[in-house]
C-alpha cells in the first residue's frame, strides 16, 4: 500500500515499521491532530483473512480493557471493505530483543527497570483476567530512559476458573506461541494459567542477563522436548556477575509444574525488589563515542528480519550521531571487504603463475624452441696419403702406426706377394665395396680408374714411375679396375651383406692411435663396444611430465 494514501480519510501512512504474514505495522499521522500513531493494518490478500480479522478484533478488545502506562494504548479499531486496521499509541523505541543484540551492556544498566516494569504491566493484565501467552523480549519496547511498553495481545486468553476449570474447559486445540519461550503445559495442550506467563517471563530474564536462552536445540521438536524434561542452567554460569539470589528466582520461575512456580507475578515482583541482580553495578562507558562504535560493530553482524530492521531504522532516526557513525562504519567495512577480495584475487593469480611455471619445468619447458634431433655422426673418411712407414703401410688417422699384429685366438691368414687383406687398397686407391662410403672420391684422392701406383702431382711418392713399388714394398701386379684381389681359400671369411645391415647405422668408431712400443707384445682381446642405436628408433622422451 502506498504511503501517500489516506486510510478512511483520517490517517496518512508515513513509514512501514514491521511486516508479518497477515499484517503490517505502519507509522501514521492523524490528519486532524497531526499526532503520530501506530497502525496495524491487515493484509487483504491473505488466505485466512476472516480468521485474521477476528484475531485483530480480539486484540482490540483486550487493549481496551488493560489501560496502563506500561501497556501500549488503544486508539481505534475499524473494519470495512477497503481496510481493516487497529490504531495504537506510537512508542518511539526499539524492542528489547534488538537492543540485546546491539548493546547488551546498556540493557544491563536498565535491567531492574525493565524487569520491574514488565512485572507491573503483566500484573495489571492478570488482574483483568487475561493471560498474555507470548511474553518475550520482542514484545517489550524500551527507550533510553528505561520506559517500557508491553505490546502484541493477539494470543491473549481469558483465565479459566470455577466450574469451567473443573469440567476441563479452556484446553487449547493448537499450540500457539514462540517455541523458545513456551511453557511445558502449553506443549501438552493443557489449560493456560497465570503461571504460564511467569515461565515465559523467567526465560526472558535469563536471556537479558546472559544474551541467550536456557534451552536451545538443533530442531524445533528437540527444543520442545527440552522444555519438558531438561533443567535450566544457572545464569551465573554464563554471566559471572549475576548473583545467586537471581539464579534462585529464575530457577523457580522455570519449574516444569505450574504449581511449583510463584503463585502470581506480584510475588515475583516482590522478591525481585528484595534481591540484587548483579554483584557489581553496571556503569556507563567512559566515552559515548566508544560505546557507539561498539554498538555499530554488533549491529552490522545482526541478521535482522523486517520488524527488527524497521526498529533499527527508528532507533537510528532518533539518534543522528549514531546514524552517521553507522553509515561511516558500513562504508568502511564495505571498502575493506573489496580490498580483501582484491588481495585474494591477486594472490590467486600469483599462485597460478607459479603452478604454471612448475608445470612448464616438469614438461621440458614447452614454451622454448625444441632442440633439433641429434643426427648420427658421419662415417670416418680416410685422410690423404701420408709418407710410408717401415712395414709397407702408410700411417692413417685412427690406426696404430706399427705393423698389424695377429689377433689373439684368430687364425692367421697368409697372403702371396702383392696380395692385400680384404678392404685394404693400395696406396692412393679408394677401397671398393665398403658399405657406407660414397662412390665419388673425397678431396685429396685420385679420380676413379687411375692406374695403380700413379699418384696425383704434389703427393708424396708421385715421382715414382708407374709399376715401380717403393723400396720397402714388394712389387705388385696391376689388376683390372673393379676386380677383387684373390684370397686364399682358408682366408676367406663370411662377410655380412650390405643389404642386411641397417642403412642408417653408423660405422663403429676407431680406436685412438697408440705410440709404438719397444717390444711388441700380443695385444689383449678388445672389449666389445656396443654399436650406437639408430636415431630413428629412439624415444622422443625418456621421462613423461607429471599430470597437473
Amino acid at each position: 500500500m502506498s504511503d501517500e494514501e489516506l486510510i478512511d480519510g483520517i490517517y496518512k501512512l508515513v513509514m512501514c515499521v514491521a511486516s508479518g504474514g497477515s499484517s503490517q505495522v505502519w507509522e501514521c499521522v492523524e490528519q486532524a491532530s497531526t499526532r503520530h500513531l501506530a497502525m496495524k493494518l491487515l493484509k487483504q490478500d491473505v488466505p485466512d483473512f476472516k480468521a485474521n480479522k477476528a484475531n485483530m478484533k480480539h486484540e482490540a478488545d483486550v487493549l481496551k480493557s488493560v489501560e496502563h502506562p506500561l501497556i501500549v494504548k488503544f486508539e481505534r479499531f475499524s473494519s470495512s471493505r477497503d481496510a481493516t486496521y487497529l490504531v495504537m499509541e506510537y512508542f518511539r523505541a526499539p524492542n528489547v530483543k534488538l537492543q540485546l543484540k546491539a548493546d547488551m551492556r546498556s540493557v544491563h544498566m536498565r535491567a531492574r527497570t525493565l524487569f520491574e516494569g514488565t512485572c507491573q504491566a503483566l500484573s495489571l493484565v492478570h488482574s483483568k483476567g487475561w493471560i498474555h501467552r507470548d511474553i518475550k523480549p520482542d514484545n517489550i519496547l524500551m527507550n533510553k530512559a528505561g520506559e517500557i511498553r508491553l505490546v502484541d495481545f493477539s494470543l491473549a486468553a481469558k483465565e479459566v476458573k470455577g466450574f469451567s476449570k473443573l469440567m476441563g474447559g479452556g484446553k487449547i486445540k493448537t499450540i500457539q506461541g514462540t517455541r523458545t519461550y513456551i511453557a511445558p503445559e502449553t506443549i501438552r495442550k493443557q489449560t493456560p494459567t497465570f503461571q504460564t506467563d511467569i515461565y515465559s517471563l523467567g526465560i526472558m530474564f535469563f536471556e537479558v542477563l546472559t544474551g541467550r536462552t536456557p534451552f536451545q536445540a538443533p530442531t524445533p521438536e528437540e527444543l520442545l522436548r527440552r522444555h519438558l524434561r531438561d533443567e535450566p542452567t544457572n545464569a551465573s554460569e554464563l554471566n559471572k556477575n549475576v548473583t545467586p539470589e537471581m539464579d534462585r528466582l529464575i530457577f523457580r520461575m522455570l519449574k516444569k509444574k505450574p504449581t511449583d512456580r510463584h503463585s502470581s507475578v506480584d510475588e515475583v515482583l516482590s522478591e525481585l525488589k528484595r534481591i540484587r541482580i548483579f554483584k557489581e553495578d553496571i556503569t556507563a562507558a567512559v566515552s559515548d563515542g566508544d560505546d557507539n562504535a561498539k554498538s555499530m560493530d554488533e549491529l552490522t553482524d545482526i541478521r535482522l528480519d523486517s520488524r527488527a530492521d524497521a526498529k533499527l531504522s527508528s532507533m537510528l532516526s532518533a539518534n543522528p550521531e549514531l546514524a552517521r557513525q553507522f553509515a561511516e562504519d558500513k562504508m568502511a567495512k564495505s571498502a575493506a571487504k573489496k580490498a580483501n577480495a582484491a588481495r585474494v584475487t591477486e594472490a590467486a593469480k600469483v599462485a597460478n603463475a607459479r603452478e604454471a611455471a612448475k608445470a612448464a619445468a616438469k614438461a621440458g619447458k614447452p614454451g622454448q624452441p625444441a632442440a633439433p634431433p641429434q643426427m648420427a655422426p658421419p662415417p670416418m673418411m680416410p685422410s690423404p696419403m701420408m709418407p710410408m712407414m717401415p712395414g709397407g703401410f702408410a700411417p692413417q688417422p685412427g690406426f696404430p702406426q706399427f705393423p698389424p699384429q695377429p689377433q689373439f685366438g684368430m687364425p692367421q691368414a697368409t697372403f702371396p706377394p702383392g696380395a692385400l687383406p680384404p678392404g685394404v687398397a693400395p696406396p692412393g686407391m679408394m677401397p671398393t665395396g665398403m658399405p657406407g662410403y660414397p662412390s665419388a672420391p673425397p678431396p685429396g684422392f685420385p679420380p676413379t680408374g687411375m692406374p695403380p701406383g700413379v699418384l696425383p702431382p704434389g703427393m708424396p711418392g708421385s715421382a715414382l714411375p708407374p709399376g715401380v713399388a717403393p723400396p720397402t714394398m714388394p712389387p705388385m701386379t696391376a689388376l683390372p679396375p673393379g676386380q677383387p684381389v684373390p684370397l686364399p681359400p682358408q682366408a676367406v671369411r663370411p662377410v655380412a651383406s650390405p643389404s642386411v645391415q641397417p642403412p642408417a647405422r653408423p660405422a663403429p668408431a676407431a680406436r685412438p692411435p697408440q705410440p709404438p712400443a719397444a717390444q711388441v707384445r700380443p695385444a689383449a682381446p678388445p672389449k666389445p663396444q656396443p654399436a650406437p642405436a639408430n636415431p630413428d628408433e629412439l624415444e622422443y622422451m625418456t621421462e613423461l611430465p607429471d599430470i597437473l
